[in-house]
């Protein structure tokens, strides 16, 4: 082809291509414009004046771009618009889950980016640990990020203390062959997960014990999947150059490039060496070895204050030693004396010239030490009249943080200027007044500006922004970011170059750094004129080891049809958008199943796909199922809509103090409870069904209360209004109805269920559920929730539990909230109803007089409530029945439609990061596929009935 034709034919296609860009923002306008900021992009060019636009979390363009182009324009004049700085050591993303307001003292830094792990990590963990925290692997600890949502963006290494603890404990010894395959495998699964390498914190027992091939073992994994060896090297004082040495030596064995975390040269005696430390690093570079490492502005370092003893005292376990340290004068000695005398060993006492006052106490830990905060050893022991020794030796045993100042500003100064250098924090998120206890965590970043680079001018802000952004995004393979390019992420950062300031100090280390006024994640603004405005875009960014074509969009079961594919992309859409670990749906058409697939994962560590026959559980839609068995009792003549309640149920009120009995609850009837009417008002007092524990002691009982205990209780509480006056929507109510079932019919509740109306139209897999993880049903799904409460029963009453397993008492809500089912069996449920003079479990007189609603009832925003069941009216005037059903880790939904179809929607995951309720997002996009499919496939996927 004539080479010149084919330049102009590439200049048109490219025209064109901007053309329709151009057009469509003008059509659309973007989601934000920086305006006239001065833009410093990353790559270490000097600063120009430009606008930038972001779509959807990209930058779209940079240039002069007119402000109509956007939905928000910010004044960046006289600003610095920047990549966001990405923190090299963050410690751990794990506060992210505890607090979604964690995360203002990286943001308020420009963080956008933490790197998370130093031989500790958040996963793998015990399954002991699983009772606590909710997940034991690399693959749920993801997930639950994503699904909370964070203010900044996440990359997480394995850690080798982590994996050694789990396989040997803390003793010092090599792993056998198959410990050490045990510690590969723990590896291989975060890597798969999408760590981006594996971490080491060699100072610190255990991992002090592992040898070199251990470690290079284990980053070989990494290597495989392409992640890399971070390390907090062996030593960073006396045996400096060594412990470099042998650094790259692992990286050497395991193919794997190598990162060094906070470089330094500890103590005056070993100060001249960060030059020789340089080159060797350089020396490895030139070779085309790929060796980084990165700094923290300070010049005290921070540690646990045990790491001042010798590691050989802890090869018996950490708690063995703290225990003999009370009251044997003689290891106090021992230890003293090595500290004094010793070196050839990480000896941080002999780093500070043995100097107690320039070892500076951060958190004191448990103890008499509290409100010395700030405060160096020699004047906590000054100020309490004891011995320096004593006092270190008190806060070895409460577990103190303290901050030696080891180094030399010149050092600092002299790393900087290096090309491999990029910068961390070493501690990552916190609360505002918890976790951190060095200023580093509240002000690195600033401090790296204002002091290193506005100050002193070591080096350019140009080289700065380069060193904390782009050269940090390739250390942690972020390609995607770290520049301000377009078609990168709109990670970006808007502050005030001249009022930058990190206001932190060792006596208050908490205060927030000023002069950051924008911070943009993913395109979303998350600093907001210096506020944190609670947007929660970050996401975790896995690395090269992750497979897309496992994630949990990914993956589905059943049969796949042609007809219904809208509908398979429908949810798996909503499934990548939302971080939906699994799903479950099931859509019948006249009476017959014509679609049940199953979505993600019934089990992400175990990589258990979910299957239509997978059980969840229902939560409310358990409401229905127990209107029914009511109905059958009407039926059956033994009840009558308008039966009182107590006079049925025999129960002894509860009354506390001078409370008295409020008669009006001799008045409710069957009727007010199937539709909300009893008298209870959740909203304007509280739901009984999750008072487990103060019920329990007014019961006189081992927590959590039981049916019968809740209900007294409640009989000695007054109504929050007259028994069939209004709608309020009850779960006492139907636990209550619950008990009528068993009175009447002489069966316990769920076996009357089973008997009587789910094995009779063939959904035999309907059940109960149980409260935690170890009474998981045979095929049941595992549930999801990023959020942590406290436990109810009284083995381990107030520990940690994930809101899923442990919070409440699913068993106590068996008649409301309990039934796990399939969506297979759950369509069966309510497709019988659709032809009532048919229906196997009740007369068609008994369907009407289960949909019919009280005569007072009022339309509410479309919706009424009959008994069991919600009547909702669409924006097209189209009716359809159904109920839904919600609790922490599962989000459900049955919908009976008009048009004759029944649609069944189960999750195991509620929240997101941008919704609380996921059920609404797919019910909108599932009915709107089920709208659009015009020829439903002539199958019939229900099982014979057995």
């Amino acid at each position: 082809m004539n080479l010149t034709r084919l330049w102009a034919t590439q200049f048109v296609a490219f025209a064109l291509l901007a053309m329709t860009t151009k057009i469509t923002l003008a059509d659309a306008p973007a989601d934000l414009l920086l305006k006239g900021g001065r833009v410093v992009d990353g790559t270490g060019a000097p600063w120009f004046q430009a606008d930038v636009l972001i779509d959807d979390g990209k930058i779209v363009e940079i240039g002069h771009v007119e402000p109509e182009s956007a939905k928000r324009v910010i004044d960046a004049t006289g600003l610095v618009v920047a990549p966001g700085f990405i923190d090299m050591m963050g410690q751990s993303a794990t506060p992210l889950l505890e607090d979604p307001n964690t995360g203002i003292n990286v943001l308020t830094q420009g963080i956008t980016t933490i790197n998370c792990g130093e031989g500790a990590s958040a996963a793998p963990l015990s399954d002991k640990e699983l009772e606590t925290r909710g997940w034991t692997t690399m693959a749920e600890y993801f997930q639950l990020l994503d699904m909370k949502g964070m203010p900044v963006n996440v990359v997480q290494t394995v850690g080798h203390t982590q994996i050694r603890r789990l396989v040997l404990g803390d003793v010092d010894r090599r792993p056998n062959d198959e410990e050490l395959a045990r510690m590969m495998a723990y590896v291989d699964e975060a890597m798969d997960a999408g760590a981006i390498g594996l971490s080491t914190a060699l100072i610190y027992p255990p991992a002090v014990y592992a040898q070199t091939k251990e470690i290079a073992a284990l980053a070989s994994v990494a290597g495989k999947h392409g992640g890399r060896y971070y390390t907090h090297m062996r030593n960073e004082g006396d045996m400096l150059i060594e412990a470099i040495d042998e650094a790259i030596a692992i990286g050497d064995e395991a193919g794997v490039p190598v990162h060094i975390f906070h470089l330094k040269a500890a103590g005056r005696q070993n100060w001249g060496k960060m030059q020789l430390a340089i080159a060797r690093i350089q020396a490895a570079r030139d070779e085309g070895k790929q060796v980084t490492a990165d700094v923290y502005p300070y010049i005290n370092n921070g540690l646990g204050i045990a790491a001042l003893i010798h590691p050989r005292h802890f090869a018996m376990g950490r708690e063995n030693l703290y225990q003999k340290l009370k009251t044997d004068q003689a290891l106090r000695d021992e230890i003293k004396q090595e500290m004094l005398t010793t070196d050839g060993w990480e000896n941080w006492f002999r780093h500070v010239g043995h100097d107690w006052s320039k070892v500076v106490v951060g958190t004191p830990g448990k103890g008499d030490y509290n409100e010395f905060a700030g405060s160096s050893i020699a004047e906590i022991a000054q100020t309490k009249g004891e011995d320096p020794w004593d006092t270190f030796f008190n806060l070895v045993g409460s577990g103190a943080f303290v901050m030696p100042q080891s180094m030399t500003d010149a050092n600092l100064i002299l790393k900087m200027q290096q090309e491999f250098i990029s910068f961390c924090t070493d501690v990552g998120p916190v609360h505002d007044r918890g976790g951190a206890s060095h200023p580093r965590g509240f002000g690195a970043f600033p401090r790296m500006v204002s002091r290193y680079v506005r100050d002193l001018g070591a080096i350019s802000l140009e080289e700065a922004v380069s060193k904390a952004s782009a050269s940090a995004a390739n250390n942690v393979m972020a390609y995607d970011r770290g520049r301000i390019s377009e078609g990168l992420a709109a990670d970006i950062i808007v502050f005030d170059y001249d009022n930058l300031t990190e206001n932190a100090t060792f006596a208050n280390p908490h205060e927030i750094s000023t002069g950051m006024k924008f911070v943009i994640v993913n395109g979303e603004v998350v600093l907001d004129e210096g506020k944190f405005t609670g947007a929660r875009p970050g996401r975790v960014l896995r690395g090269p080891g992750y497979q897309s074509d496992k994630a949990p969009y990914a993956i589905a079961t059943g049969k796949e049809l042609q007809e219904t594919k809208a509908l398979d992309e429908a949810v798996q859409s909503a499934m990548k958008e939302y971080s939906i670990p699994g799903a479950a749906i099931a859509v019948t058409h006249h009476g017959k199943l014509v679609y049940a697939r199953g979505f993600g994962y019934a089990d992400l560590g175990a990589r258990e796909p979910v299957q239509p026959e997978s059980l969840f559980r229902l939560a409310s839609i358990s409401k229905p199922i127990t209107a029914v068995a009511i109905m059958q009792l009407i039926e059956q003549g033994k009840l009558s809509m308008d039966d009182k309640v107590f006079e049925i149920l025999k129960y002894e009120p509860i009354l506390e103090g001078e409370a008295k009995f409020d008669k009006r609850l001799n008045d409710i009837t069957i009727r007010h409870l199937l539709q909300h009417r009893g008298g209870w008002d959740r909203d304007k007092s509280f739901d009984a069904m999750f008072r487990s524990v103060d019920f329990a002691n007014l019961a006189q009982m081992p927590p959590p209360a039981d049916c019968d205990a809740i209900i007294r209780v409640m009989l000695g509480k007054p109504l929050d209004f007259d028994p069939g006056e209004r709608y309020a929507y009850s779960n006492l109510g139907y636990c209550i109805l619950g008990r009528v079932i068993e009175e009447l019919s002489g069966e316990a509740y769920d076996n009357y269920v089973k008997n009587h109306v789910l094995h009779p139209i063939g959904a035999t897999e309907m059940r109960i559920g149980a409260t935690h993880l170890p009474g998981r049903a045979d095929g049941e799904v595992r549930y999801y929730d990023p959020g942590f409460s406290r436990s109810v029963f009284a083995k381990n009453l107030g520990q940690q539990v994930p809101n899923a397993y442990g919070a409440w008492y699913l068993e106590s809500m068996d008649s409301h909230g309990a039934w796990i089912s399939s969506a297979i069996d759950l369509a069966r449920f309510g497709t019988c109803l659709d032809q009532p003079d048919n229906c196997p479990i009740l007369t068609a007189e008994s369907i009407e007089l289960m949909f019919t609603p009280a005569p007072n009832e009022t339309d509410r925003n479309g919706r009424h409530y009959v008994s069991g069941w919600s009547v909702n009216t669409d924006d097209n005037g189209l009716k359809s029945v159904g109920h839904g059903g919600s609790l922490p880790g599962t989000n459900t939904s049955l919908t009976r439609r008009e048009d004759g179809k029944n649609v069944v929607i189960l999750l195991n995951a509620r929240t997101s990061g941008t919704t609380n309720r996921l059920i609404n997002i797919l019910n909108e996009r599932v009915h709107n596929a089920v709208d659009h499919i015009e020829n439903w496939p002539e199958i019939n996927l229900f099982e014979p009935t057995r």
